[in-house]
C-alpha cells in the first residue's frame, strides 16, 4: 500500500525527505511520474512527464488526467475503470495507447499506484509512464522481417513446446496454417521414429541446458511427406534468466541432401571401379611378367638357332632365304626388347622401392652414362650439385634413362639432336625436365603416350616397344611425385617430373 513519507523531527529543513524526493522525482527524464488526485485531477507532473507528453506543468496541474487518452479509451471509460481497479487492489499496469499534446499518439506502458496517508485513507494515485514507441516499432520491424520470410521456417514455443507463433515460411515448408498449428506441440513435425526415441524432448533439454540446439533430420509436413531439415532451436530467457520459450528456425535442406547422397553414390561406385582397376591391373602385370618371364628362354632358344643357322647354312640360302633369315633375327631381337620392357614394367610395380634422399646431379649423370658416346656430346645438363630429392636413385637414373633415350630418338632426320637436361626448386618438389628439338608431340596425343603399348609412329620408322614412358609414369608414381610433358609439332618436347624436395643433411629412410 502506498504511503507518503513525512520527515522525521530532526531532520534539517532544507534537507527534509519529502523535498528531497521531490527533488528527485523532478530530475527523471525517461519517465512520465505524476500525481492524480482522487477525483483523477493532475496534482503533480515532472519533467519526464512535459517530455513525454508535451504539457508544461501548469497546463495541466488541476485538469483532468484523462486527457492523455485516446477517443476510443475515454468511450470505453477505462480512466475510470484503472482508477477503480488500482484504488481496490494497490495498483494496476497495463500498455496502450497514449496522446501527447498536439494530438499524437505514442504506444505506453503505465503503472497505476494507490497513494494512502498513514491513516490508510486514499489520498491520490501515483503514475509511471513510459513510452513504448520504439520498442513496439522493433518488435513491429522484427515481426515484419520474421512474418516475410519464405525460405526458412520461423516460429516460437511455450518452455512446454507448444507453438505461439508461425510464420509464412512455416506455412510454405510445413504446409499448416496459422490457425492449424498454434497451441500443439512442436513434436507433430517429428517422424514416428524419433518421437519414440524422445527427440523432441531432447532438442528442447539440449536447447535449455546449453542455450541453442543444432542439427539436421528428417522431418514430416502436414501431408504425411517427410524432408530433410536443418534446425537451429535457441532457448529464450528473461532478463532474471528465467525461461520463457524457444524460438525455432527450420531450413528445408531436401535438395542438398539428394544430392549429397547422390554424390556418395557416385564416390562409392568410383572406388569400387578404382578397387577392380586397380585389380585388373595387378592381376595384368602380374600376367605380364609371368608371360615374359616364360618367353625369355624359348626366346634364347630362337634367337641361338637362328645365330647358328646362319652361321652355318647361310651359303646355302638364295636372296629369298637369306631374307627370312634376317626376318627371323630382327623379329626375335624386337621380341626380347619387348620380354625386357615388360620385365622392367612388373619389376616397377611389384618390388619394393624404399624411398630416401638422391642426389639429382648423380642421378642425371648415372643416367648419361646408358646413352650413346655421340649422344652424350649433345646434351647439356644445368643442376645445382646440392640439389636433392626425396626417391630411389636406382628408379629415379631409370626414369630419366628412358626419357633421354625417347629424346634422341624423336628426332627429324635431317636434325641435329640438342637435348637438355635441368632442374628447379620450386617449393616442397624439384621439377627435373629433359627437353629435346625433336618432332613433338600433338596435343590430342599427350595423354596417350603413357599408357602401356601405345604408339604414335610406325614401328620403321622409330624403334620401340611402347612401353618406356608407362615404365616412367608408373615409376613416379611409385615414388609420390607427378609426371607431364609440353610439347608442340615440330617444335620439341619438354617431358617434366617432379619429386618432394629432401633437405642437403637428410640421410633418412622414408619406406
Amino acid at each position: 500500500m502506498g504511503r507518503i513519507a513525512t520527515a522525521s523531527s530532526h531532520t534539517p529543513v532544507n534537507l527534509r525527505a519529502d523535498e528531497v524526493f521531490r527533488r528527485l522525482i523532478d530530475s527523471v527524464r525517461e519517465y512520465a511520474i505524476l500525481v492524480v488526485d482522487p477525483d483523477g485531477q493532475i496534482a503533480s507532473w515532472n519533467f519526464g512527464a512535459e517530455r513525454l507528453y508535451g504539457y508544461k506543468s501548469e497546463e495541466v496541474i488541476g485538469k483532468p488526467f484523462n486527457i492523455l487518452y485516446t477517443e476510443a479509451d475515454l468511450k470505453a471509460h477505462k480512466p475510470a475503470h484503472e482508477l477503480e481497479i488500482a484504488a481496490r487492489t494497490g495498483h494496476f499496469e497495463n500498455e496502450g495507447w497514449r496522446v501527447r499534446k498536439g494530438g499524437s499518439r505514442f504506444s505506453a506502458n503505465v503503472i497505476t499506484t494507490r497513494l494512502t496517508d498513514d491513516a490508510g485513507n486514499l489520498i491520490g494515485f501515483g503514475e509511471v509512464t513510459r513510452d513504448l514507441t520504439e520498442h513496439r516499432q522493433s518488435e513491429l520491424r522484427y515481426r515484419l522481417l520474421v512474418e516475410g520470410v519464405m525460405d526458412y521456417a520461423i516460429f516460437s514455443m511455450d518452455p512446454t513446446g507448444h507453438i505461439t507463433s508461425w510464420n509464412v515460411g512455416a506455412e510454405r515448408i510445413k504446409g499448416y496454417a496459422a490457425d492449424e498449428i498454434i497451441g500443439r506441440h512442436f513434436s507433430a513435425f517429428y517422424t514416428p521414429e524419433d518421437r519414440a526415441k524422445g527427440l523432441p524432448e531432447h532438442v528442447l533439454e539440449t536447447a535449455k541446458s546449453r542455450g541453442h540446439f543444432e542439427g539436421e533430420g528428417w522431418r514430416v509436413r502436414k501431408d504425411g511427406s517427410r524432408f530433410w531439415a536443418s534446425v537451429v532451436v535457441t532457448a529464450l530467457r528473461d532478463d532474471e534468466g528465467g525461461l520463457y520459450g524457444f524460438s525455432k528456425v527450420t531450413r528445408d535442406m531436401t535438395d542438398r541432401k539428394r544430392l549429397l547422397d547422390e554424390l556418395q553414390r557416385h564416390a562409392e561406385e568410383l572406388e569400387l571401379r578404382i578397387a577392380e582397376r586397380e585389380e585388373s591391373n595387378a592381376e595384368l602385370e602380374a600376367f605380364a611378367y609371368s608371360v615374359s618371364h616364360d618367353l625369355r628362354a624359348p626366346l634364347r632358344a630362337v634367337t641361338g638357332f637362328t645365330e647358328a643357322l646362319a652361321e652355318d647354312y647361310a651359303g646355302s640360302f638364295d636372296k629369298r632365304g637369306r631374307e627370312y633369315l634376317n626376318d627371323i633375327t630382327s623379329a626375335a631381337a624386337r621380341m626380347s626388347l619387348l620380354v625386357q620392357d615388360l620385365l622392367e614394367y612388373g619389376r616397377v610395380s611389384r618390388v619394393s622401392i624404399p624411398l630416401e634422399t638422391v642426389s639429382v646431379l648423380k642421378a642425371v649423370e648415372d643416367a648419361a652414362k646408358e646413352v650413346s658416346k655421340e649422344a652424350r656430346e649433345r646434351l647439356t645438363l644445368t643442376i645445382a650439385p646440392d640439389l636433392v630429392v626425396v626417391a630411389h636413385g636406382r628408379v629415379l637414373t631409370q626414369i630419366i634413362s628412358n626419357l633421354l633415350s625417347n629424346a634422341f630418338k624423336f628426332q627429324a632426320k635431317d636434325v641435329v639432336p640438342d637435348v637438355r637436361v635441368f632442374a628447379a626448386s620450386l617449393d616442397s618438389v624439384v621439377r627435373i625436365s629433359i627437353a629435346d628439338n625433336g618432332i613433338g608431340i600433338a596435343p590430342e596425343h599427350q595423354e596417350r603416350i603413357w599408357n602401356i603399348f601405345e604408339r604414335l609412329h610406325d614401328r620403321d620408322a622409330y624403334a620401340g616397344t611402347g612401353i618406356g614412358l608407362a615404365i616412367v609414369k608408373r615409376a613416379v608414381t611409385r615414388l609420390r611425385g607427378t609426371y607431364g610433358v609440353d610439347s608442340e609439332v615440330g617444335k620439341g618436347s619438354t617431358f617434366w617430373l617432379e619429386l618432394p624436395r629432401a633437405q642437403q643433411a637428410e640421410t633418412r629412410n622414408y619406406a
